[in-house]
Formats: structure tokens, sequence, C-alpha cells
């Protein structure tokens, strides 16, 4: 019971059964006959398909739209299994030996190319996945460097922030150095240089000159200071 074979199947079944058109059912028909495959006519022109028709013609389908092969190979194909599996087939003798030979070596010749087309999309595959993991170590190492970098800069940045605290202060105690020192030397300078005498009134410092006094003896000095301050 399991080996019944459907009969009486009409082109429109078929073409709902393997969801396609009427249409493309009838060019595939066309294919397989010219090979040598027979299909059931009850009328001498309307197809009677069977049970193993509609395997042969899923077969095709198949190798067109998954195996991406073209009508006329897949055809070939569907044609050389069928004959391998059931002897002579519906092969009609006016077939001869060399016209199968040349079909089954199109169909081998199509199999090898389709297999070399996917031994070649699996290595490009691979290719892109080796880049690609090649890349992702790049970038983590790109990462790595980036966050050493990172805080190398900022210890950069801190110990320059503290070197600068700390030549700023010592800048500034030297200048006060200076200018208690320029103190005492101004009250050294003459008193005409040190004094306004006026007539009306009784004589007063003289602070502009003074603070020019001053200023101009931390600019020269100041230099000298810090490389003493460096040295010791």
């Amino acid at each position: 019971m399991d080996n019944v074979i459907e009969t009486n199947m009409k082109t429109g079944e078929i073409a709902s059964r393997l969801g396609l058109e009427t249409v493309t059912i009838r060019k595939y028909c066309l294919e397989l006959e010219k090979r040598g495959f027979i299909f059931q006519r009850n009328d001498g022109k309307n197809r009677d398909f069977t049970s193993e028709d509609l395997n042969a013609l899923s077969q095709m389908k198949h190798l067109i739209e998954v195996a991406r092969m073209s009508r006329d190979a897949a055809a070939n194909v569907v044609v050389a299994g069928h004959r391998t599996s059931n002897g002579t087939g519906n092969e009609p003798p006016s077939v001869s030996v060399s016209l199968v030979k040349t079909d089954e070596t199109r169909v081998l010749d199509e199999i090898q190319r389709y297999s070399e087309q996917q031994d070649d999309l699996i290595r490009n595959v691979q290719n892109v996945n080796n880049v690609v993991i090649s890349m992702k170590e790049m970038m983590a190492g790109f990462q790595q460097q980036l966050a050493t970098v990172t805080k190398e800069n900022h210890a950069l940045k801190e110990a320059s922030r503290s070197q600068y605290t700390t030549d700023f202060l010592t800048v500034h105690r030297l200048k006060i150095n200076l200018r208690e020192e320029a103190e005492a030397l101004w009250q050294l300078e003459p008193e005409e240089k040190r004094l306004i005498k006026r007539w009306f009134r009784k004589s007063e410092e003289n602070y502009m000159e003074k603070d020019r006094f001053i200023r101009d003896f931390v600019e020269v000095n100041l230099e000298v200071a810090l490389k003493i301050e460096e040295n010791d």
C-alpha cells in the first residue's frame, strides 16, 4: 500500500501542489520530454500526471530554485536520475546510447561546476570570518593601547599640574625674598632719589621710584635666583 502510485492528476493540481504557475509546469514538462521523459496523455493532448511525475517535477523545481541550475541542466539531472532508478524507465527506444552519455556528461559537468561554486563560496565565507576575527583582535589591541595612552596622558597632566604648582610657589617665594632684598637696598639709595622734597611741607618718600626700583631688581635677579634654587 505504501507504493501506490497516484494517477490522473491534472496540470492545475500539480501546479497547486508545487506552488508554481501552470505555465511553469508546462515548461518543465517540455524540457523533460525533450530528453525522453514520457508523460501519459488521456486524449493524446492533455497530460495525466502520476505521483512519479510529481516527484520528478518537484526535483526539477528544487534544482532550479535551490541549486540555482538552469532549466535544461535541471531536466538533465532529473531524467538521468529517473533512468538510473527505473532501469529503462520512460526512455523511448529511439534515444541512442551516445545521446544518453552526452546528457549524463553534461549533467555531471553541471554538478561538478555547482560543487566548485559551493566550495568557492565556503572558502570566501571562511576568509571573511578570518578577516572579521583579525579586525576584532586589532580593535581590541587599539582599545588597549588607547586605554594605556589615556592613562599615561592623565598621569602626565597630573605631573604637569603638580610641577606647575611647585614652580609657581617657588617663583612666588623667590620674588618675596627679592622684594625684601630690594627694600633693604632701596634704603641705601641717596635721599635725592628716595625722597621728594617740597618747600611747603615735609619731604616724603618717592613711592613711584621705589616701586620701579624693586620691580627692576626682581626682574633682573629672578632668573639667577631660579638657577641657584635648581642647583640646590
